[in-house]
């Protein structure tokens, strides 16, 4: 099979824990992108987040495309505007906000109104570390419920806490919403809510659509478990070594490095080049 898109997550998998790039997989992607096949980066972040990381991967170029928010924003890094945008239905995203409020446990919650700002809570513990790799601008609120009120638009919500916190709120919302909302796991700590039926599967289709690829010719990587979708739609679904064991399980193949070595170039050198 001759492959004609990969599709790429960055945290975990391009982006070891100190957010940096492995020079390997740099290298790999520029070759591959010299022979023609088309390369672009899916996450759960939002764009603004991903723009330097596109530029500094040489994906800024006319037809590139990054896909944020798990597949509800699709960006335009060459001509610098979003050319695909689903929002959360407001009155939902109130609703889940409320149920997560009501557990009465240490989640904090976090508003994207677009893909360049967000909304947290007022003296927030874990969002000072998420906000330094989240690369995006934000405001605080003294109620988070009132500033969703507020905002014209909800993109989608996360929510931060430790796992087994979320594990217990993941089911409490997929039981009240699991037929209205996307939940879904993007780190251990992190549990987003996403517009219904936007997943990073559907911004590889958009892709696929908008290159005029056949999905049998795309590569998918991932390592957590909003990669899964992706992974499972791709002609070749591949979980990196240190990707969580349901993503694994998703995967036709699984390497053997991982995302700090070069895992992202051993599936270039072995299926492109």
């Amino acid at each position: 099979m001759k492959y004609k898109l990969i599709v790429c997550d960055v945290d975990g998998t391009l982006l070891d824990s100190r957010f940096i790039f492995n020079q390997t997989d740099k290298d790999a992607i520029a070759k591959a992108i010299k022979q023609g096949v088309r390369f672009a980066i899916c996450s759960g972040r939002a764009y603004k987040s991903l723009r330097d990381f596109a530029g500094e991967l040489g994906l800024a170029q006319q037809g590139d495309y990054i896909v944020s928010f798990n597949g509800a924003l699709i960006y335009d890094p060459f001509n610098r505007k979003v050319v695909m945008k689903k929002d959360l239905d407001k009155q939902l995203a109130i609703e889940t906000i409320k149920l997560c409020k009501g557990l009465g446990r240490n989640i904090e919650t976090i508003l994207y109104t677009d893909g360049e700002n967000c909304i947290c809570e007022k003296d927030a513990v874990y969002f000072s570390q998420y906000q330094k790799a989240s690369l995006v601008d934000w405001r605080e609120a003294d109620n988070i419920i009132a500033a969703a009120k507020e905002t014209p638009s909800i993109s989608k919500i996360v929510f931060i806490a430790k796992n087994d916190v979320l594990k217990t709120l993941e089911a409490q919302l997929q039981n009240s919403f699991g037929n209205s909302v996307g939940i879904v796991f993007s780190s251990h700590y992190l549990l987003e809510v996403i517009p219904k039926d936007c997943d990073k599967a559907g911004g590889l289709r958009w892709l696929c659509h908008q290159m005029r690829i056949d999905i049998s010719q795309t590569i998918a990587i991932g390592d957590n478990h909003n990669d899964i979708s992706m992974i499972k739609q791709a002609g070749l679904g591949v979980a990196v070594a240190n990707a969580v064991q349901p993503a694994k399980d998703a995967a036709d193949y699984v390497t053997i490095n991982d995302c700090a070595n070069g895992a992202v170039a051993e599936v270039i050198n072995k299926y492109i080049l």
